[in-house]
């Protein structure tokens, strides 16, 4: 999450623009990927943990649903009562009629195309779905992996730009590994995550796929947290609250922290302070 809130600071700053203050230094950080190498996590770790409860609950009843649908809309309601406050407090003339249908369209202000929470509601309806059918798991990872692989190509095809489909394809990896959750646990972490990282290295040197990038990101974590157990309150409240910040990050990047836009580094810092002091009190207010 905190790699998805710079990498949009860095890709949404005019870099170009010689009347901002760019370091140079930082481009060799490489932070446009960040995003990506975030959202690929985030999709395995949706279909993983939806595998994996799935699996083992007795029944899917209108209270499972409508607590999924509560987890994925809550938050989503609640950037959109924030976001209109901070216009009434920053930017009064972005309070136009013309944010109905951004918000009844699933955008974020101002007209930005909310692809990945569209994808990931749709992602769940289907996994859910084919939970209530009559099939074996191992027929439900091949579905959800086919209709992903469909997803991808015709995104593709149609000329979106690549953030829309070149994660996709990790949402059906972390289904696999629930489903052979033995299997995988008995691969020696240390190996894995340096394979995951020689093969992220030989991908961006010699012939660069984000695909097969991002999945690879996603190889080097899944073994690396093994090897280095990674445990504070602070990472698992961010981890747990993650659709929180993923959307307050919004009018922090947007509207709160424009005073420090002539200084990037500032810029960077300042939003991920207020994205977390502003979920903070997001999370004690309305999620307690």
């Amino acid at each position: 999450m905190l790699m998805i809130i710079i990498s949009h600071a860095y890709n949404g700053y005019p870099a170009d623009n010689l009347s901002y203050y760019f370091p140079q230094w930082m481009c060799y950080l490489h932070m446009d990927l960040w995003g990506g190498m975030g959202v690929g996590v985030f999709f395995f770790l949706s279909g993983f943990g939806l595998f994996h409860t799935l699996n083992r609950v007795s029944g899917i009843d209108a209270s499972y649903i409508l607590a999924k649908a509560e987890r994925l809309l809550k938050p989503y309601l609640i950037y959109w009562v924030i976001e209109v406050l901070v216009l009434a407090l920053f930017n009064r003339a972005e309070l136009t009629p013309h944010l109905f249908r951004e918000f009844f369209t699933f955008s974020i202000h101002p007209d930005v195309e909310n692809w990945f929470f569209k994808v990931i509601v749709i992602a769940y309806i289907v996994t859910i779905f084919l939970f209530k059918c009559k099939i074996c798991t191992a027929m439900r990872v091949v579905v959800v992996g086919l209709l992903s692989v469909i997803y991808l190509l015709v995104m593709s095809k149609m000329g979106y730009g690549q953030w829309w489909y070149n994660t996709i394809l990790c949402f059906p990896v972390g289904a696999l590994v629930a489903h052979r959750y033995e299997w995988f646990a008995q691969l020696p972490a240390l190996q894995m995550s340096v394979i995951g990282c020689i093969l992220m290295s030989f991908v961006y040197f010699v012939h660069m796929n984000t695909i097969v990038f991002h999945f690879a990101f996603v190889l080097f974590c899944i073994y690396f947290i093994r090897v280095v157990l990674v445990q504070h309150r602070f990472l698992s409240f961010i981890g747990y609250n993650s659709f929180i910040f993923y959307f307050i990050e919004c009018p922090v990047l947007d509207e709160i922290m424009m005073f420090s836009y002539p200084y990037f580094s500032l810029y960077v810092i300042l939003s991920l302070v207020g994205t977390f002091v502003l979920s903070f009190c997001v999370c004690r207010l309305c999620l307690a």
